[in-house]
């Protein structure tokens, strides 16, 4: 790879908005895949917490509702197909930083997911090659993105991203602690990014002793701080 060189401040906001969209493309697709089989072998309360925590504002009132909105609702900021567009508007501006290859792979999932969605097609339907072509997208970043700053800048977003999402959907101290790990590790990279106080903060919090998600404020420190901890 080439020396780092200078990211303005405009373009370091788009990676590592990139980087969070395009996770949270990943993490929603994979819990959507988990509540989708709940939903086809069990009764309400097996998927119901999956469910509500994926619609946050109470959109989808049926199970056909929630299957197709959940995945193709753009008015919704919760879906599919808001975050793939989110993160499609950020590769675009970063088109010769992450280069036409790794762009190419959200082009498609944009693609399919709007072409599953003109056919009103149930998410089962899109979530595999989706799910498939995000990893490739990570597996091309690493390949080919030629400047170490904004590759560590996208993967600063997207372990924030992944360590926010498993807080929300109360995964337990030894997922989010290893989670953490990796948040810091990509943040040490570029500490000037890094707010060390946050940094303190969280590293008090995220031990075994006090790990309690079902404490209501604990759990809304934990997801204020981290959503801080990064200046861009």
């Amino acid at each position: 790879m080439a020396k780092n060189t200078i990211i303005s401040a405009t373009k370091a906001n788009s990676l590592y908005w990139l980087g969070r969209y395009e996770e949270r493309v990943y993490i929603t697709l994979h819990l959507l895949r988990k509540c989708h089989d709940k939903m086809i072998d069990g009764e309400l309360e097996d998927y119901w917490p999956i469910w509500q925590k994926l619609d946050t504002a109470g959109v989808y009132k049926t199970n056909e509702e929630f299957t197709l909105g959940i995945m193709y609702d753009d008015t919704n900021p919760s879906t599919v197909i808001a975050a793939q567009t989110k993160a499609m508007d950020n590769a675009i501006l970063l088109r010769e930083d992450i280069m036409s290859e790794t762009l190419s792979y959200l082009e498609m999932s944009l693609a399919l997911i709007r072409e599953c969605r003109e056919k009103q097609e149930k998410n089962v339907i899109c979530l595999q090659p989706v799910i498939d072509w995000s990893l490739a997208f990570w597996g091309s970043a690493e390949q080919r993105v030629q400047n170490h700053k904004a590759l560590y800048i996208m993967m600063i977003g997207r372990n924030v991203e992944n360590l926010d999402m498993l807080l929300r959907f109360d995964y337990g101290f030894e997922r989010v602690a290893l989670a953490y790990d990796s948040v810091k590790h990509w943040v040490h990279q570029l500490p000037d990014l890094a707010d060390e106080n946050i940094e303190e903060q969280l590293d008090s919090l995220i031990v075994q002793e006090r790990f309690n998600l079902n404490d209501v404020e604990y759990k809304y420190k934990l997801l204020k701080f981290i959503n801080q901890l990064v200046r861009v």
